[in-house]
């Protein structure tokens, strides 16, 4: 890859200079040379489409239990389906433990040699794709062997010599590489970069109880603790290098749930695992094989998503969409900073036509001449210090200690505490927007960008609220721990309050994420004949926003002027 960047680097400059020596003895530019061409050039729509690779990288990301490889093997079964509209894809599953595997064996790192259902085994896995990373500096490290493997595979699937440092360019058949599974943001970081609109993520959601009841399951020799340990360190290790799938999960394109099992206790079918109708919705989409439009709940948490990035809070952005009976969204929520008449503070309150600042949002704030700072961390450091200043053991220690001591109780639950925040979080302003309004919240549905606190769900049950779907879990969240009574996750026998339920239902978002929205739905081409009135599929004339392209934008540049 070193090599690979270094070449690109050196030919890259060798082209500018090429070009500025050109322009300097040319006094003709390209659009006067191509305005006096005789001959008709190829139409730029076909150059662009030519240049276009027709493969579709698709990676899964899940909590460990949620079924990843399940949905990785439904994909690709679906992928390669003779009926599939434009025609099949040759679809290929990559997984990441293979790579940490050979990689382990080239550093010399011993491998398990148990049942590879054994728990040891995929623990001893985990550790080895830590190394990994941490051996080369390099969080998205799992992410860049996966990426050399779909340059093998393609290379083997085209009879294209690998050599280091030359690209292997795709032939143009619709392929898929299908990543089975991403662990940690770093990768998605990578492979969004790599790939653009050619990549899609695949989260999937599961229950927490159900994770945990098919790890136990699953590896014959976990009880329940291990399964627990299992689950919180594939959540989210300590280290930057370790597994991090929260941190992951939300950067999804699409969000599917595999809750239920594949098969009943008999061996048939579950028709609860509706898996396929997910998947075949988002090839649709991809595919453009039939008109598909955002569902209420899409709508809904695109409009919470577009609400949270109004938020200058240092600490996260967070938004809540409020939807009635009838799918209306009628109130946005942000977390921000409360100001005085209603409302919270936007870009409307900087400043007024004297140049004097209104806006005093934590971001934009300066107390006394000071840089501007989360009062949340400020108090929690101040207790922190006074913890340490009350007792005398502690006091005693030297300042090194102390550093040590004040980092280990700021990962404790003192890091956890909300009380200090100043802003009002999301779903209090969508809940108090709709007050203000003289709104009825009684049965409405509420979509937030992240899973309620503790301080948030008390009054989400209070203001009579049906049902929340949420994207982003929040571990500092004691929701359930303190409101089982009146809280549930899942959606069996689950009645809305409104419906004479007796608890608010909490669950995970599934479909089209925010971040895919537009590029699923926007109309980008005709749909009808423009005289007969038919409908039409297929592609835009320019291509899909999901195309990849084979060549890089400069010499895409260069197609286009030479042809």
């Amino acid at each position: 890859m070193n090599a690979q960047l270094s070449q690109g680097v050196v030919l890259a400059s060798w082209a500018v200079l090429r070009d500025e020596r050109t322009m300097a003895t040319t006094p003709q530019s390209d659009t006067a040379r191509i305005a006096r061409e005789t001959v008709a050039a190829k139409p730029s729509r076909e150059i662009v489409l030519e240049a276009a690779a027709n493969e579709l990288i698709v990676a899964v990301v899940g909590h460990v239990g949620s079924g990843t490889s399940e949905i990785a093997e439904a994909l690709h079964d679906l992928l390669e389906h003779d009926e599939l509209p434009g025609g099949p894809y040759e679809a290929e599953v990559l997984k990441a433990r293979n790579e940490i595997e050979e990689w382990a064996r080239g550093a010399g790192e011993s491998l398990p040699t148990s049942e590879r259902n054994d728990l040891e085994t995929t623990k001893t896995l985990q550790d080895l794709g830590d190394k990994m990373r941490t051996a080369s500096n390099d969080a998205s490290a799992v992410a860049r062997a996966l990426v050399s493997r779909v340059r093998t595979t393609r290379a083997n699937k085209i009879g294209h010599a690998l050599v280091d440092g030359v690209p292997v360019p795709p032939d143009g058949r619709r392929r898929a590489y299908i990543l089975d599974a991403i662990r940690n943001p770093a990768e998605v970081d990578l492979l969004r970069h790599v790939y653009q609109d050619a990549f899609v993520l695949i989260g999937v959601v599961c229950d927490e109880k159900v994770r945990l009841q098919r790890i136990m399951e699953k590896y014959k020799n976990a009880g329940r603790a291990d399964g627990e340990d299992l689950m919180k360190r594939d959540a989210k290790a300590a280290s930057k290098f370790g597994q991090r799938v929260t941190d992951a999960f939300h950067l999804s394109d699409f969000f599917i749930d595999n809750t239920p099992n594949r098969t009943v206790d008999n061996g048939a079918a579950n028709p609860d695992w509706n898996v396929n109708e997910y998947l075949s919705r988002l090839v649709k989409i991809v595919s453009h094989s039939e008109i598909v439009r955002p569902s209420t709940e899409e709508t809904a948490m695109h409009h919470a998503y577009g609400a949270a990035l109004r938020s200058a809070c240092l600490s996260r952005q967070v938004g809540a969409a409020l939807v009635d009976k009838t799918g209306n969204v009628v109130a946005t929520g942000t977390n921000e900073v409360p100001r005085a008449g209603g409302g919270v503070y936007g870009e409307n309150f900087d400043t007024d036509h004297n140049g004097h600042s209104h806006d005093h949002r934590c971001a934009y704030r300066r107390l006394n001449g000071a840089d501007p700072f989360c009062s949340s961390t400020k108090e929690q450091n101040s207790l922190i210090e006074r913890f340490i200043e009350e007792i005398p053991e502690l006091k005693a220690a030297d300042g090194l200690r102390k550093q040590k001591l004040a980092l280990e109780l700021r990962s404790s639950g003192v890091g956890d505490l909300l009380e200090f925040s100043r802003a009002v979080h999301a779903e209090m302003d969508a809940l108090l927007s709709a007050a203000r309004e003289g709104m009825s919240t009684v049965g409405c549905r509420l979509f937030v960008t992240t899973y309620p606190c503790h301080y948030c769900a008390r009054h989400i049950v209070t203001a009579g609220i049906d049902e929340v779907q949420f994207i982003e879990p929040y571990p500092k969240s004691r929701a359930i721990d303190l409101h089982a009574d009146s809280i549930q996750v899942s959606v069996q026998n689950w009645q809305p309050p409104s419906r004479e339920g007796d608890r608010v239902l909490f669950r995970p978002f599934v479909g089209v994420a925010p971040r895919m929205y537009r590029r699923a739905f926007m109309k980008d081409r005709d749909l009808k004949h423009g005289v007969h009135g038919h409908i039409l599929q297929g592609d835009p004339d320019w291509g899909t926003p999901w195309h990849l392209r084979a060549v890089s934008y400069s010499d895409l540049e260069a197609k286009l002027a030479d042809s």
